[in-house]
């Protein structure tokens, strides 16, 4: 079955855009439905409604969770309507859930953990924090992680700032500081994301430099001996 007509593909979606779960319904049409019907479709997210910021999905639980379901929903309309899809919409996220994380590897577990760590505060940057989205903050926890495996600071840095800040790029001068050339104007955003992940990777006592534009022309770096655009130093 296509990962589209699975019930934690749209779950996963909300989690991986940064969405509420809160505002995903999923919502069972028929009390008795032909257990097919959710391989029947070409996808599951788009047999929803989503106005409003909410999406509400039909599902068929009888696909899967048959022994869960079953004894649960009644055959006639006993006036138990809003109860029984209440009911449905709360189990059918704990088991999209469950399905999640029984996919999920020990390497899943450690960045989960290291960005409930980031999102707490333990490395600090809070403000710097809040820009970053939830991809961002896995990619960045992605690299902390081999940060701890290598003690890589700066191959963990530069590789982190690449898959966040795909525009900047990363020199030392005198073999000492750490330039950091973003090839755009100053931007808040992006320059509270290239903070954070210095505050993440770098010693306190590591020099560096932020430039916006303009650049230090490096020999044997060509794109950076452009006339007019670096500076010398």
């Amino acid at each position: 079955m296509a990962e589209s007509n699975q019930i934690w593909a749209p779950y996963l979606a909300v989690v991986q855009q940064g969405g509420d779960l809160l505002a995903l319904h999923y919502t069972v049409k028929n009390t008795r439905v032909s257990p097919y019907l959710e391989m029947q479709t070409d996808s599951l997210h788009g047999n929803g409604n989503y106005a409003q910021g909410q999406a509400r999905l039909e599902v068929n639980p009888y696909v899967r969770f048959f022994s869960i379901f079953d004894p649960l929903l009644a055959s006639e309309d006993l006036g138990y309507e809003a109860f029984e899809q209440a009911l449905s919409d709360i189990m059918l996220h704990e088991l999209a859930d469950l399905d999640i994380k029984m996919g999920m590897c020990r390497h899943d577990f450690y960045i989960r953990l290291l960005i409930r760590d980031i999102e707490q505060g333990t490395f600090g940057g809070e403000q710097e924090l809040a820009v970053f989205s939830v991809m961002e903050k896995r990619q960045a926890a992605e690299w902390l992680l081999s940060f701890y495996h290598t003690a890589d600071a700066s191959a963990s840095l530069a590789g982190a700032v690449h898959a966040i800040l795909p525009d900047c790029e990363i020199y030392m001068r005198e073999g000492e500081e750490f330039v950091f050339y973003m090839r755009q104007p100053w931007e808040e955003t992006e320059e509270k994301k290239l903070r954070f992940l210095i505050r993440l990777f770098l010693p306190l006592a590591c020099s560096y430099t932020i430039h916006w534009t303009k650049t230090y022309g490096v020999i044997g770096y060509e794109d950076t001996m452009q006339m007019e655009d670096f500076v010398l130093a």
